[in-house]
């Protein structure tokens, strides 16, 4: 898992707290330029966007700065005392129209006295989105500072929770706008997660492992750049070429409108399963 660690105003990530984080995927921790960058979310997003970043951990300013960076790049997040209401240095926020569904774990200090929790709690009940998936934690003892026990003690509730809570389900719908229950019958279109594109594809199977069924549309839009996609098939030759995994009790369907590219998938993965059985 890779997790990204945005320190406060003149913060960093020190080494006892950077252990505590990489018990669980690797850390990055920028030194991020909050004094002499305006656009420090945006700089962010841009550096990270392809590093396949699965968790977002912020305090201070990084809090504030972790929870649009969350929204942007689709992942949940940790903020600790995050300057949400007010800050004492400028900083740009991005256009973010996506909708935002991951959890989002937010610990204020009550006795904290640099970033107002109350003014927080007001900025959390006036701006986020009645679809954010939010979770409040006030401990009466904390103040702006973070202590190491506090910090291993929420880390450690974060990750338990949102494992647990992300235990894959055993079928995969790929499709960039239908949902499964328009293919299937209800009673077997519970039992999917759905993935929207390519690049989803690649990083749920390469974060849960091989599904026992995949269903497959191949036409996946067009990209963040307004270029057609990349497709089902160059999905199926992924899994073939460079996932690795052993598809020989893969089961699949190919929902495709489209009749030439469903025989192209089809065909595809039953010769190479096919292939895989006679060895």
């Amino acid at each position: 898992m890779n997790i990204l660690y945005l320190h406060g105003l003149m913060g960093s990530l020190n080494p006892e707290k950077r252990q505590i984080v990489e018990k669980y995927g690797k850390a990055y921790a920028p030194s991020i330029p909050y004094q002499t960058n305006k656009e420090c979310i945006s700089w962010l997003y841009h550096n990270y966007k392809d590093k396949n970043i699965e968790v977002v951990i912020g305090s201070s300013l990084g809090g504030f700065s972790g929870y649009y960076l969350s929204r942007l790049l689709q992942v949940p997040a940790l903020l600790f005392n995050p300057a949400l209401a007010n800050r004492s240095v400028t900083q740009n926020i991005p256009e973010i129209t996506n909708i935002h569904r991951e959890p989002m774990h937010i610990i204020l200090g009550a006795k904290d006295d640099v970033v107002n929790p109350k003014s927080t709690l007001q900025f959390i009940a006036e701006h986020f989105p009645s679809t954010q998936n939010y979770q409040i934690q006030t401990l009466p003892e904390l103040a702006h500072r973070i202590p190491l026990q506090t910090f291993k003690t929420s880390v450690d509730q974060f990750f338990t929770t949102l494992l647990t809570n992300n235990i894959p389900k055993k079928h995969l719908f790929l499709d960039d706008i239908r949902s499964a229950d328009m293919v299937y019958e209800p009673i077997f279109s519970n039992s999917f997660d759905v993935v929207r594109s390519y690049e989803e594809f690649v990083k749920y199977i390469t974060t849960f492992g091989l599904p026992d069924f995949i269903s497959f549309d191949n036409d996946l839009g067009l990209d963040t750049n307004g270029e057609v996609a990349l497709d089902g098939y160059a999905a199926t030759k992924w899994l073939i070429y460079e996932s690795g995994l052993d598809l020989s009790n893969l089961q699949f369907a190919v929902h495709s409108a489209n009749p030439v590219a469903a025989e192209q998938i089809k065909g595809l993965l039953n010769n190479y399963i096919k292939f895989l059985n006679k060895k």
